[in-house]
């Protein structure tokens, strides 16, 4: 079930333009054969990194702490785990073994990677992306995947970043929004049903779309 997800995720994060290249997929998809979500599981413990810690541009450095974790990176335990701006380029490349750095709106960088976060109804499969300001914080963050119930990632989002859900008439779709004090729009997510819902696809009914600024 879970290389099932995690494949998914790896698709979409294709689909989306994601780190992961067709000329690579056979790799990646050799090494969820070989075991490597229990190497995942013993790199993970050794994470130690800090919002202090020195955000080195990407390529500056090799991604130590990432070799030999699978594609979707370490076990996140909770969806506060990712959806952070207490994080730097160091600790990006040190958690996913494979980032796409091709990405600069303006002056940000971006940090693509596939995100793969369990097995729940609840988790998330697609494309995470977090963009970094030239101070190297992150400025905002990015989603586009899929989940088979949105319920805690929008508490986390309505607790964390102050979301609320706007009103639609679209019975299909799910809006919610988040205003900085200044009242500049500070977030953005969009959850859709999907066009077939499929009772073997239970983690496919929802397609999301979510954009985080810096809160102010």
């Amino acid at each position: 079930m879970k290389r099932s997800l995690v494949l998914g995720g790896v698709l979409l994060a294709l689909a989306a333009g994601g780190p992961i290249s067709l000329c690579r997929l056979g790799d990646y998809w050799r090494n969820l054969k070989s075991g490597s979500s229990d190497a995942a599981t013993a790199s993970a413990g050794g994470e130690s990194l800090s919002p202090s810690d020195p955000a080195l541009p990407a390529g500056a450095r090799p991604a130590v702490a990432a070799a030999g974790l699978p594609i979707e990176g370490a076990p996140v335990k909770q969806l506060s785990d990712v959806f952070r701006f207490d994080v730097s380029p160091t600790w990006v490349l040190e958690r996913w073994p494979r980032v796409s750095t091709d990405l600069s709106p303006l002056e940000l960088r971006g940090y693509r990677v596939p995100l793969v976060t369990g097995t729940q109804l609840t988790d998330l499969a697609g494309a995470l992306t977090y963009y970094f300001n030239p101070a190297q914080q992150v400025h905002r963050i990015t989603f586009l995947g899929k989940t088979g119930d949105p319920r805690a990632l929008a508490e986390l989002l309505m607790k964390q970043y102050h979301f609320v859900r706007r009103p639609l008439n679209d019975p299909g779709r799910l809006l919610y929004e988040s205003l900085q004090s200044s009242g500049r729009p500070a977030g953005r997510m969009t959850i859709t049903s999907a066009p077939v819902i499929r009772a073997n696809r239970p983690f496919e009914r929802y397609n999301v779309e979510l954009q985080i600024e810096r809160p102010e």
